[in-house]
């Protein structure tokens, strides 16, 4: 008899690769009837953030600009492992100590595993320069390129030039920001509604389906 409770990792970037990860997230998330979950998934999160790129218009100094690095993992099975795929080192903890793994994903982005079981986390880094003014805040928006949406995440308030953080998320959210198309941006006092705004690249690295 085959044995379907082995579990299978998988590495893998297409469409629809991420159209089946969002479906395994509400099942992990659903009731113990569920009989396959997706115990540990990770993605890695890119933008280049740019005056061009902001809806409508705005007036930036010449050279503004930004750049957003972020991990969206789950806490639970395999979480350590799916780091590793994302890119992060993992902080192995000394024996008997008590102490999480720590995850190291760059920039001073840095969070710990596991956390509560099935909880979402966003790891994150951003960095800013040549804005007309301190940074008043950074978002994430759900909206296609040429498009703008209200904020639906916010990741700094005010920011300086180089901010990091954790963000836990719900398996709802965490759904939303695998799957929607969204993009970040950068607020200053001259340009309340973005100076600077980049499209996020998402790739999946990695996850493992179990029953």
């Amino acid at each position: 008899m085959r044995n379907t409770s082995k579990r299978v990792g998988f590495l893998a970037s297409s469409a629809g690769v991420l159209a089946i990860i969002a479906t395994g997230i509400v099942l992990a998330a659903g009731t113990a009837a569920a009989s396959t979950s997706v115990h540990a998934v990770a993605y890695r999160l890119t933008a280049t953030l740019t005056p061009d790129q902001v809806v409508p218009a705005a007036q930036a100094p010449a050279g503004a600009m930004g750049s957003f690095h972020g991990v969206l993992i789950m806490s639970g099975v395999g979480a350590t492992r799916a780091a590793t795929l994302a890119g992060c080192k993992v902080v192995v903890p000394p024996k008997r100590s008590g102490l999480p793994y720590r995850i190291n994903c760059g920039g001073g982005a840095v969070g710990t595993v596991p956390g509560a079981p099935g909880q979402w986390r966003l790891i994150w880094r951003l960095s800013v320069s040549h804005l007309s003014g301190p940074a008043t805040g950074a978002f994430i928006h759900l909206a296609a390129p040429g498009q703008s949406a209200a904020p639906s995440f916010k990741l700094c308030s005010p920011c300086l030039p180089v901010s990091h953080g954790v963000m836990a998320l719900s398996s709802t959210h965490a759904a939303t920001l695998s799957t929607t198309q969204e993009y970040v941006d950068v607020a200053t006092a001259k340009n309340p509604n973005g100076e600077i705004r980049g499209q996020i690249m998402r790739t999946l690295a990695g996850f493992a389906i179990g029953r």
